[in-house]
């Protein structure tokens, strides 16, 4: 799966550059090609150079169109990002293939001058290739031998005394091309891929900073945060909300009993069922411990409507954490005791709120566990200063 990850991650980057580079070098294609057809146009038979020229002009519109498509419908998935890249190279062969046709032609009917020429203007293309698509090695490679590579075999073709020598600096040029190819492509790959780690690391210092390790929601910061936020909301829509404080009964004594290992599979099972019953719009986090918070937002502006609507879903909460959980090869039957604190009636800030929640949660196991309890600010006095161990 990281193997898949990491290669998903270069050939994305590898379409992402290729397509970002496209425009300007078809566009320069595009002008050598007609600078090109301008210089030879009486030596070149029409019926080869004129076609050759309409091909390559069809050749850069269409590679233009297809980039273009996809840098305005991008995509992140593995299989669409290998199609498009195939897609690419296909259309840089074609084009790279057109050069190389066009090199032959000059060799045999152009001038000395005339073949300098091509042969000057095939290496700087070429030059721009390595520079411009090194970060795809097919690609680059693609180029360079359907380009260069004809080019060098017309001056071996032709025999002339200046030829050959070309032809053999032709060769240098292309293995120092070569090696630049697999080195630039290799300096790039490392860049990114530790721009990558780096970013990889970015992630997993926010999410340890604001998620739970064990169940993977969010932690008291970003609850609080989140608390904070929604308080505004409340303030300025009129939907209300509510708080619910989620405390696992009897939980010490799994611990106690089976050992920490246990209490982690059932935490990370209540947290899944938590999920399940709450809307998008909620957040479910673990406050600590064997403590979980529910935090439900717009909810209906009528108070006997909303006070309606967290009943129905604490009562779907205790049904689900009611249900058997598996532990390894037990079974075991964990119950919740739950606090409920409306936004507004029970509290104006997210500690208030907190507060009277947690205050409802113990009254709730004061009453015999495995109910829910509305906050009442006569509760505030039959809390003792220091809760025992629930």
């Amino acid at each position: 799966m990281l193997q898949t990850n990491k290669k998903t991650t270069i050939e994305f980057a590898q379409l992402k550059h290729l397509l970002s580079v496209n425009a300007r070098t078809v566009l320069a294609s595009a002008i050598l090609a007609i600078m090109l057809a301008w210089i030879v146009i009486h030596e070149v038979p029409n019926e080869i150079l004129f076609p050759w020229l309409s091909v390559m002009m069809l050749i850069n519109v269409v590679r233009v169109g297809v980039c273009n498509y996809q840098i305005k419908h991008p995509t992140y998935h593995p299989q669409p990002i290998n199609q498009r890249l195939v897609v690419f190279r296909l259309g840089l062969m074609l084009s790279s293939i057109g050069w190389g046709v066009i090199s032959l032609m000059v060799i045999h009917y152009g001038h000395l001058d005339q073949q300098l020429f091509v042969s000057y203007m095939i290496a700087g293309l070429s030059a721009g290739a390595v520079v411009s698509y090194s970060i795809d090695r097919i690609s680059a490679m693609t180029y360079l031998i359907f380009a260069v590579l004809p080019t060098l075999c017309g001056f071996i073709w032709v025999g002339h005394a200046i030829s050959i020598p070309m032809a053999l600096a032709g060769l240098v040029y292309m293995a120092f091309s070569i090696y630049s190819i697999y080195s630039y492509h290799r300096s790039l790959v490392e860049s990114l891929l530790l721009r990558r780690q780096a970013v990889e690391r970015e992630e997993e210092i926010k999410r340890l900073a604001f998620y739970d390790v064990l169940t993977n929601l969010p932690n008291r910061r970003l609850l609080m945060d989140r608390l904070r936020h929604a308080l505004v909301v409340s303030n300025r829509s009129g939907k209300r909300g509510a708080l619910l404080f989620i405390d696992l009964d009897h939980f010490k004594l799994l611990n106690d009993t089976f050992g920490h290992s246990m209490g982690d599979l059932l935490l990370m099972q209540v947290a899944e069922r938590l999920k399940q019953c709450v809307r998008e719009t909620d957040t479910v986090a673990r406050f600590g411990g064997d403590e979980f918070v529910v935090m439900l937002e717009e909810l209906s502006e009528d108070s006997a409507i909303a006070t309606q609507e967290v009943e129905r879903i604490t009562s779907q909460i205790l049904n689900q954490l009611n249900a058997p959980y598996q532990l390894s090869d037990s079974e075991y039957v964990s119950t919740p005791s739950i606090g409920v604190a409306m936004f507004g009636e029970h509290g104006m800030s997210h500690d208030e709120l907190l507060k009277h929640a947690d205050i409802a949660m113990y009254q709730a196991k004061k009453s015999g566990r495995n109910i829910v309890r509305m906050f009442d600010f006569d509760m505030r006095s039959d809390v003792p200063i220091k809760r025992s161990a629930h």
